[in-house]
């Protein structure tokens, strides 16, 4: 297990400050944000995950979805405080799960990254990361986040599979 700072950390470090600084930035003008506090469009963030894969948007009773992929790594996208219609979202959780994996495991990850949060879920460990997106997202920052999320997927694929 790797201890103290190593240049991998400080870089890992940066970028979550960076992304953090994006986040909470007023959104650029974008079409379809409705303003603070009201959302953000789901077909902005189906658009900026099928700028990393493929992913489709489902519309159940309890509210939009999005199933994706990032190459080889599957995961979904999961809405919540949504408009009457579904289409204008407060939040969202990245979700990915992982099989054959143990409890240890989902604590190594929380110890060494700042990214998503891994936990035990039965017999998988789920990664995920949950978005504020109350006060609307850019398209940039919002390809930004998903470059983010896959770049996460794979190193919890390399820290638990390698």
């Amino acid at each position: 297990m790797k201890r103290g700072v190593t240049p991998e950390r400080l870089v890992r470090g940066a970028a979550a400050w960076v992304l953090a600084a994006l986040l909470t930035v007023p959104a650029a003008a974008a079409s379809a944000q409705p303003g603070p506090n009201r959302g953000t469009d789901v077909q902005q963030v189906l658009r900026a995950a099928q700028g990393m894969g493929s992913a489709t948007l489902k519309q159940s009773k309890d509210g939009p979805r999005i199933t994706a992929d990032a190459g080889l790594i599957g995961y979904t996208v999961i809405f919540s405080g949504c408009d009457a219609a579904g289409r204008f979202c407060t939040h969202m959780v990245l979700e990915t799960l992982w099989r054959d994996l143990a409890l240890e495991d989902a604590v190594r990850w929380n110890q060494e990254w700042s990214g998503g949060r891994a936990y035990m879920d039965g017999d998988l460990l789920v990664l995920d990361h949950w978005v504020s997106l109350g006060g609307g997202m850019s398209d940039q920052a919002l390809t930004e986040l998903m470059d983010w999320w896959t770049y996460i997927m794979y190193e919890a694929q390399a820290q638990f599979y390698d």
